[in-house]
């Protein structure tokens, strides 16, 4: 099993995620639940991390090995190298395609 390390930039995506979804939408247990989620999913790349595919305009933007994988509406983008997933950053799908 890998690690996962987060950078500074996907642990400030967390925070302004879980802001929007508590104080914007006001919606605090629906922010909790999401986040919860959303760290569930981060931790599976730790065993399949590198059977997702690759896609070019991930691959531009943020290094030639970066990945992706969906996660209800955000894109979670990563590096997986040896025995480590660096999540790079946590975006709204939207931004992506």
């Amino acid at each position: 099993m890998r690690k996962i390390i987060l950078s500074t930039d996907a642990q400030i995506d967390i925070v302004d995620l879980k802001n929007h979804i508590k104080q914007k939408l006001k919606a605090p247990q629906t922010a909790a639940d999401y986040i919860r989620d959303l760290k569930a999913e981060v931790k599976k790349l730790a065993v399949y991390g590198d059977i997702f595919g690759v896609n070019e305009f991930i691959q531009t933007k943020f290094g030639n090995n970066a990945r992706h994988i969906t996660f209800k509406k955000m894109t979670i983008i990563y590096i997986v190298e040896n025995d480590v997933v660096y999540i790079k950053r946590i975006i709204a799908s939207s931004l992506i395609y």
